[in-house]
């Protein structure tokens, strides 16, 4: 028995090492369809109607993103669908970024947004399901907070009454 311990104990510390390993990469949410790092909602019916609520979008784009001085940042739309490309630097971390494609669609009195092509920028610039991009779960929470943070201000702006 005391001859097996060693084993034992290392088995242990493998098992906690790699479910540790594991946990770092469920922070972010996944798309349940193709895997992808994916932040995503559907909104419920709401008193505003499509054209209030694409006028509540279109001022929360104009407070929060800059195409013209910022070379990252693209908006289009497309019918009823809004698309916003850009980049948020990691807090203090020089050189690392996480770019971005949200998008937001609008119905009457409903809306769907979709946070989604997520890249890691460093030293080169990764799709953050790449396991080359990062494997520290420090700037996997850190992005994670960038992204709820954009979430939560949009979702914000298209409920408030302004």
């Amino acid at each position: 028995m005391t001859k097996d311990l060693p084993l034992v104990v290392a088995a242990v510390v493998m098992l906690c090492f790699g479910a540790h390993a594991q946990n770092k990469y469920e922070i972010i949410p996944r798309d349940s369809i193709t895997n992808k790092y994916c932040y995503q909602a559907m909104s419920t019916e709401l008193p505003a109607t499509k054209e209030e609520l694409r006028d509540k979008f279109s001022r929360w784009t104009k407070q929060n993103y800059d195409s013209l001085n910022s070379k990252y940042t693209k908006l289009s739309e497309d019918g009823d669908s809004y698309s916003i490309h850009d980049r948020e630097a990691l807090p203090g971390k020089a050189r690392k970024f996480v770019e971005y494609d949200l998008t937001v669609d609008f119905k009457e009195h409903r809306y769907r947004y979709t946070l989604t092509d997520l890249q890691y920028a460093a030293v080169g610039m990764y799709a953050l399901e790449d396991k080359m991009a990062t494997h520290k779960r420090s700037d996997l929470e850190e992005i994670d907070v960038i992204l709820r943070r954009i979430v939560a201000s949009l979702e914000a702006a298209l409920k408030s009454d302004w």
